[in-house]
């Protein structure tokens, strides 16, 4: 009795690895488009930063210059305040 019920239940796991290897072929085929995804938006990313750079560049020159102008203002100012 014993045999026939190891029989049987080996009988059925041969029966559903079939159904596991298609699972797991599934999984595998979305894992690799997720990767594919994500190294694309990594790509993007780093094209974005990329293109980014010169105009990060010009912004903090001119915040320097901004600043500089406003240092110099602030001294034209205050001897007129205290006059």
């Amino acid at each position: 009795m014993l045999t026939r019920r190891a029989g049987a239940r080996v009988v059925g796991l041969v029966s559903t690895t079939p159904d596991a290897a298609r699972g797991i072929e599934l999984g595998t085929k979305q894992r690799a488009t997720a990767v594919e995804q994500v190294d694309a938006a990594v790509s993007n990313v780093a094209q974005a930063t990329k293109e980014s750079e010169p105009s990060s560049a010009r912004t903090l020159q001119t915040a320097s210059q901004l600043a500089s102008l406003s240092r110099e203002s602030a001294k034209l100012i205050r001897p007129q305040a205290s006059a």
